[in-house]
């Protein structure tokens, strides 16, 4: 740990994006609150998950960048900060930084090689990877500071809670967030109508999803028409964290709010095929599970945003919704 007269005052944590990251980065946060109590924590992000780091009960103030119109804008333009964390690492934290004045800059480093052989290369190695928070963690180790098992954690507002309760009602409830950042990620609209009409006859749904994944929420009500299934889709993102707080399971893709489930305290059950969990990108949660066939060919790009090159989708074709239900309903009995 720095010497008194080393740490401190102020400080800045810079993660811009996605929405999972930036819900990985909790931790961060709230250790490096803990080791400088004192101090004044920054959290920066793109303004579009603004809401998200405000959750963050350790951060003191959360700052918004913006890409919009021919100059970026950024709240802390000319301030100056003791230390500034980067986990962005990248062009546009760096133009940021240079708006900035930073007595020290630390700068997360991505573990580009293992990935990229887990990727491109899997006969030569497809080891699983460091778990993005303990990357993260790697960072602020010349602050003293290691990592020790953190998780993210996110408790929402009680207004947020009620509004939540008052939309699910009583008992228990297992929620299904069919979004992702790609359709290529995503498990498809026939499974997960059918794994809400199996998982109806005996549990209580709630659908919940961002406004970006309201056409795919409509489209899968349509098809479980005839099951009982309740929805939200909305843009605040502390009621559906409030939501997903409320259920015991939330059943999604690889996703931001597969992250922010476990974050809240359900337990995720996450469908992963173009993606892998060997990336370090898996759920964190107690007694999160994640259903992947580790398939030879996937994880075939980091991030799941590219097409399939096999004639069919074999990685989440072979995830049936029939063995999605055995397992929710076994994670469900053991809660």
């Amino acid at each position: 740990m720095p010497a008194a007269s080393d740490r401190p005052s102020s400080l800045l944590v810079i993660r811009l994006s996605s929405f999972g990251d930036i819900v990985l980065a909790e931790p961060v946060a709230r250790a490096l609150k803990h080791a400088f109590p004192g101090s004044h924590l920054s959290f920066a992000v793109s303004r579009e998950y603004r809401g998200l780091a405000a959750l963050f009960r350790s951060v003191d103030e959360v700052l918004a960048y913006s890409r919009g119109g021919p100059e970026p804008e950024f709240e802390a333009r000319g301030r100056a900060y003791d230390t500034v964390i980067d986990l962005q690492a990248n062009r546009r934290s760096r133009r940021m930084l240079a708006g900035l004045k930073a007595g020290r800059v630390i700068r997360y480093r991505r573990p580009r090689l293992g990935r990229f052989f887990t990727v491109y290369f899997p006969r030569l190695w497809k080891g699983a990877q460091p778990h993005t928070i303990q990357t993260y963690f790697r960072t602020l180790e010349p602050l003293g500071i290691t990592y020790s098992g953190e998780v993210p954690t996110l408790v929402p507002g009680g207004q947020a809670l009620s509004k939540g309760r008052s939309l699910v009602g009583d008992g228990p409830v297992i929620a299904i967030c069919p979004g992702s950042s790609s359709e290529h990620k995503s498990w498809g609209d026939e499974r997960f109508s059918k794994l809400a009409c199996l998982l109806a006859r005996d549990y209580k749904l709630m659908m919940v999803g961002s406004d970006r994944d309201g056409p795919a929420i409509q489209r899968i009500l349509r098809d479980a028409s005839g099951c009982d299934i309740n929805a939200y889709v909305g843009t605040d993102v502390e009621v559906i964290a409030a939501l997903l707080a409320l259920c015991k399971v939330t059943v999604t893709n690889d996703s931001g709010l597969m992250h922010l489930a476990g974050a809240v305290g359900s337990r995720p059950v996450a469908i992963f095929g173009p993606t892998s969990p060997l990336l370090g990108f898996a759920p964190v949660a107690e007694g999160a599970v994640v259903l992947s066939l580790g398939l030879p060919c996937s994880p075939c790009s980091y991030h799941g945003n590219r097409p399939c090159r096999k004639d069919r989708r074999y990685c989440m074709e072979g995830i049936t919704p029939e063995h999605v239900a055995s397992v929710v309903a076994g994670v469900m009995q053991g809660s």
